[in-house]
Parts: C-alpha cells; sequence; structure tokens
C-alpha cells in the first residue's frame, strides 16, 4: 500500500494533473504525469472504473497497480504526480504483462 503521502488524493489534483500532465498509454492504461515542487513526494493516483468489472475484479487492479507503483517510484523525480487510469483491457491481462505495461508507461509519461 502507498502511504498517504504517496498518495493523489482530491479531485482537483486528478483534474489537474489530467488536464496539465504528459499523456501516455498502453493497451491496458492510461498515464498522465505532471512535474510538481520538488521538495514534494512523487505521488500516485489511481482510476479504474466499473467499465472495467466488478468491484473484487477492480479492487485486485488496484491493488496490482498500487504495487506497480511502489516499485516504480524511487526512480521517478520527486514532486511528480501521476494519474493511471486503467482501461477495461487490464481485467484480461497477465501479472508479468500488466507490470511490463505499467512500468513502461510511467517511465515514459514522467521522462516524456
Amino acid at each position: 500500500m502507498l502511504a498517504r503521502a504517496h498518495r493523489v488524493r482530491s479531485g482537483s489534483d486528478f483534474r489537474e494533473t489530467m488536464r496539465r500532465g504528459r499523456k501516455t498509454a498502453n493497451p491496458t492504461a492510461v498515464v498522465y504525469a505532471r512535474s510538481g515542487e520538488e521538495t514534494a513526494p512523487v505521488r500516485f493516483g489511481i482510476i479504474v472504473s466499473k467499465a472495467v468489472g466488478g468491484a473484487v475484479v477492480r479492487n485486485r487492479i488496484k491493488r496490482r497497480v498500487r504495487a506497480i507503483c511502489a516499485n516504480v517510484a524511487p526512480s521517478i523525480p520527486a514532486g511528480t504526480a501521476v494519474v493511471i487510469r486503467m482501461l477495461p483491457a487490464a481485467a484480461e491481462v497477465s501479472w508479468d504483462t500488466l507490470r511490463e505495461q505499467l512500468t513502461t508507461t510511467i517511465r515514459r509519461a514522467v521522462n516524456a
């Protein structure tokens, strides 16, 4: 689980990151990344809509994405906000495929 300081929590932060951040995508997710204050920690926000599946499926995807974010966080510059919007295809892919695609997409969004 990501610590509270490492999560995007408010609706305005989600909107701001999605509106002004760099956008990259893959078949399972759309990733938005926006630079911020270098004194702030890296923050992640995860969006999994009901179109992805039922509650059990959505929660499993969120747990997987949180684990991926925790592994990627040390390589992201401080102050960066990352919002990840999962697509329905995420329910069908394996853990290894999801980890590979999401790690690559997050790094592309942050380094773009």
